[in-house]
């Protein structure tokens, strides 16, 4: 394509991260045939040059409307970078000129612009707009920097988690463990995943820090909840430290080692009912305690005879402190040699799902604080549906779980503990997470609160890019952040197997022919929490 044939129009206003441009008055209809090739021109989201000396700028379009008054053509791009002697940068070099040219993208520039990371290899889609143009990210950059994958309920997110990692899982040191909240991914992750469902792992209770705890037996509304806290924190360590003789220098409430949970309610029950005789002698009166303990003993009662608590609290194989180690070795497939491990845990209460959830981020984020070569084992944490238990307003049963999380957000990349947050309400997330993350996929988004919140995230210089929230198609996102050379609309790859989160077809299924539910199997089920 001759620079005649590329050249569209000049440049008429410009501001800081804008340009605003004038189409030449000889372009009637808005596309080009070159060499057998159809080019648009004006389409948004797609991409044009600017020259400034030996610089190409690079912007994208954004807006495209008539002049007020005119026939004339009028062209928004948001400036997104340059490129230098063949290399497209991130950033404005130097900014163009009023009057200067603009000139649409041939097949060369294109590649040139998202060639950026080719040589790692690692392509995510196709980006929209551009036939046989491919994504490439830094696969460093991603999985090293905290991920948000965003999008409405049918948008993809499910099948764009799969097709991300599906990428990732034949990687013989790949370390990924995926939250799974619905039981989607088993079936993404059938031939390379580490499939466990959460009540066959058995997370004994002794793994809980003290915070957990206290989450779990305590209602901090209660009068007597400050007396509840400091004996709980005297009795548990206590039994920590009596079971295990060897380590009682450095044992703390928080260490991760067996304790005798029956022997700190029968201690509970004592001080319950305690009764004391008086110093002079006579009848016995009521103990400092005497009834303070009443509904928290209820509670706690409740969690250890619940039959869905039983992978807590009646561990049938881990009873002792060492428990961990192979605990921890299933957790990161390291027994199998499985690089993605999928805990299913659609069959926890939800009221547990906070605790569980602070639990296994805590312990894996431990794990490598500790670990001398945690450079060397880096582990992605996918938190599935984030915002049931990452809330943007903390309550009282999910502050723990927020509290892990953030830290990691914090402080993982440090220790080789990376995040991918995947939500469907970024705005109840907390904004602590999401401003820790670095890469930004993002699918279609209707609802204008979530674009909102999402567009204060990014940079100003793309918030014009996030008009198209609305309109991407199923699969489709907006990807932006350390990864990629430049924001860009993109077709995900469709995950080979896919993830099981199709919606049902009530009309399809209302139209066959008629197959009556056994009723009495699933209340059966029902009665014994069985899912399966």
């Amino acid at each position: 394509m001759s620079t005649a044939e590329r050249h569209i129009g000049t440049i008429h206003h410009i501001t800081s991260s804008s340009v605003t441009v004038i189409l030449d008055d000889i372009i009637k209809v808005l596309e080009r045939t070159i060499n057998g090739k159809l080019y648009r021109i004006g389409q948004i989201g797609s991409f044009v040059v600017m020259p400034v000396g030996e610089i190409n700028i690079v912007g994208i379009v954004t807006t495209m409307q008539l002049v007020p008054g005119s026939l004339k053509k009028e062209m928004e791009l948001q400036l997104i970078g340059s490129v230098i002697k063949g290399m497209f940068q991130k950033g404005i070099a130097s900014y163009p000129l009023l009057g200067g040219d603009v000139y649409m993208t041939d097949d060369e520039a294109v590649t040139t612009i998202f060639s950026a990371y080719a040589q790692f290899g690692f392509a995510v889609g196709d980006i929209s707009g551009y036939i046989g143009e491919r994504q490439y990210i830094d696969p460093n950059k991603f999985f090293g920097k905290h991920i948000a994958l965003l999008g409405s309920s049918g948008s993809g997110k499910s099948t764009s988690v799969a097709s991300i990692l599906q990428k990732v899982q034949m990687f013989s040191n790949t370390h990924v463990i995926i939250l799974d909240i619905h039981n989607e991914y088993s079936a993404a992750f059938s031939d390379f995943g580490n499939l466990i469902n959460i009540t066959e792992l058995e997370l004994p209770y002794w793994f809980m820090n003290f915070e957990e705890m206290r989450e779990m037996f305590v209602d901090e509304t209660e009068a007597s909840a400050q007396s509840q806290i400091m004996l709980l924190k005297d009795l548990v360590l206590n039994s920590k430290k009596a079971k295990n003789p060897t380590m009682q220098e450095f044992i703390t409430v928080d260490t991760p080692v067996y304790f005798d949970l029956n022997e700190v309610r029968a201690k509970f029950q004592y001080f319950d009912t305690e009764r004391v005789i008086a110093s002079s002698g006579g009848s016995s009166r009521e103990g400092p305690f005497f009834g303070q303990f009443t509904r928290f003993l209820v509670r706690l009662d409740s969690r250890t005879t619940d039959k869905r608590y039983e992978f807590m609290f009646k561990p049938r194989k881990y009873k002792d402190s060492n428990a961990i180690k192979e605990i921890i070795t299933r957790l990161l497939g390291l027994d199998t040699k499985k690089q993605i491990t999928v805990l299913d845990m659609s069959g926890v209460p939800f009221d547990i799902v906070n605790t569980i959830v602070s639990l296994l981020a805590r312990t894996i984020f431990d794990f490598n604080f500790w670990n001398r070569s945690k450079s060397d084992f880096p582990v992605l944490l996918l938190f599935e549906e984030a915002h049931n238990y990452l809330p943007q307003i903390p309550t009282p049963q999910n502050r723990a779980a927020r509290k892990t999380v953030e830290r990691i957000a914090k402080e993982g990349r440090k220790y080789g503990v990376s995040c991918m947050i995947v939500s469907q309400r970024p705005s109840d997330l907390s904004e602590t997470i999401l401003s820790q993350c670095n890469n930004f996929v993002i699918l279609r988004l209707t609802n204008p609160t979530d674009q909102n919140y999402v567009k204060k995230l990014v940079p100003d210089s793309f918030a014009g890019m996030f008009d198209v929230l609305p309109s991407l198609r199923q699969g489709e996102a907006l990807i932006v952040g350390d990864s990629t050379a430049l924001p860009a609309r993109v077709m995900l790859d469709y995950p080979a197997p896919p993830p099981n989160s199709a919606d049902i077809r009530f009309y399809d299924k209302w139209v066959a022919a008629d197959r009556p539910t056994d009723v009495s199997d699933v209340v059966d089920r029902w009665w014994k929490q069985d899912r399966s």
